[in-house]
């Protein structure tokens, strides 16, 4: 049920002889032996990661081998670099010296799976400055966050908690990276890196962060003497599932990333997923409606319940899905998560429209006419505050002194 964002691949590429050719022929106060050092520590953290992001699906190896540590002290180099006049933007790419140094960093498509090379998916101008590689590094952060979340422990409360937690950052850094390319122009990006393609991948994180907080109060539903105002709650919290898994699919539909296989089935899956936990949230709903002693809107919303998740059962069967999916297997799959949802609704729907027509006699309201629920969203994003962590961009040991 749970996706992982995947990992951008690299390969090992030598920054020593490009960059110091730039430096002595392009920048405005450094010549190349004066940041030997300096040159060969970037190469140096490169190389350590282009050994493990070898494939989209490497994030224990990544893990295992602390390259995530890399991955933030090569971040923080680059700002550093930006900061001391070295090439950010591709904007001034054919006058400032990238191109004729043939500076160029190799990163692949994330949602692109096989072997060889995809450097014609950039273009050259594209490749050449920092702020590229910035992202591309900053992507496989997130995608790494993204794998730990996965890979907590649902069950407890702190699992819970880390995996929220995990994923607001991954989509924090997610969102950073679109307000840094802004600027830029998508033929000039790799696939992943367009506006549609990096909105997906942000709502994604956020959906799947809403479903932690779904599991963590879902908890108390067990808890005797759950109140009404808690179903109310998960039921409106189920609908923030369901929002950010339209708004994903919403941006999945770009014809831009959408004509990519790996990319178009991202989209099967959200819809697959915001059909079942707008189910969920009916089911819910009709268990408040329970609890109030509304029987003809109690049978309404289940009537609703079933419509939905038999629709979701029927999508699964005309859609192709992604193969790389993590995730806790207290979250089981969806089609059971469905089926679950059509066994039990309609098992309370028989006993209550048989009490209905026997005993209550009450008004069944058009289950297509009910009001929408409305989603509460506990994965709100501040869009004003994007700034990224510390161990993000300050060195402890400075490359310039």
């Amino acid at each position: 049920m749970i996706l992982t964002l995947p990992l951008k691949a690299t390969k090992r590429i030598d920054l020593i002889k490009p960059l110091s050719t730039w430096v002595e022929t392009s920048h405005p106060q450094f010549k190349a032996d004066q940041v030997t050092e300096q040159i060969k520590r970037l190469n140096s953290i490169r190389v350590d990661i282009a050994k493990a992001c070898t494939s989209p699906t490497s994030h224990a190896f990544t893990l295992k081998n602390n390259v995530l540590a890399d991955l933030m002290e090569y971040h923080a180099c680059l700002i550093e670099c930006i900061n001391y006049g070295f090439p950010s933007g591709s904007r001034d790419a054919e006058v400032n010296g990238t191109l004729d140094a043939h500076l160029s960093f190799y990163w692949k498509n994330a949602f692109v799976e096989y072997d060889g090379n995809d450097e014609g998916q950039c273009s050259q101008r594209g490749t050449s400055h920092f702020d590229f590689e910035r992202a591309s590094v900053l992507w496989n952060i997130a995608a790494l966050y993204s794998y730990q979340a996965a890979k907590e422990d649902w069950t407890s409360k702190e699992g819970r908690i880390n995996a929220k937690t995990h994923y607001t950052l991954a989509a924090k850094i997610i969102r950073h990276i679109q307000d840094m390319l802004k600027s830029e122009k998508d033929p000039d990006l790799i696939p992943d890196m367009y506006t549609s393609c990096l909105t997906m991948c942000h709502e994604m994180l956020l959906m799947q962060g809403q479903i932690a907080a779904y599991e963590a109060l879902k908890v108390k539903l067990a808890e005797p003497g759950a109140t009404t105002s808690t179903f109310t709650l998960l039921t409106k919290i189920s609908s923030g599932v369901a929002l950010h898994a339209d708004k994903a699919l919403e941006a999945s539909q770009d014809l831009q990333i959408k004509e990519y296989k790996s990319t178009d089935a991202w989209g099967g899956h959200f819809k697959v997923l915001s059909m079942l936990y707008k189910a969920r949230a009916e089911f819910l709903q009709s268990q408040v409606e329970r609890r109030e002693n509304n029987v003809g809107l109690e049978i309404a919303r289940l009537e609703r319940t079933i419509q939905m998740a038999v629709d979701g059962k029927e999508f699964m069967k005309s859609v192709g899905f992604v193969k790389m999916t993590e995730g806790p297997d207290c979250l089981g799959k969806i089609d059971t998560n469905l089926q679950a949802i059509v066994v039990n609704a309609k098992q309370r729907f028989k006993i209550l429209v048989n009490e209905n027509n026997s005993i209550y006699h009450e008004k069944v309201p058009d289950s297509k006419k009910l009001p929408k629920i409305q989603p509460k969203d506990l994965m709100e994003f501040n869009e004003k505050d994007i700034s990224l962590p510390v161990e993000f961009t300050q060195l402890k040991r400075p490359l310039f002194s």
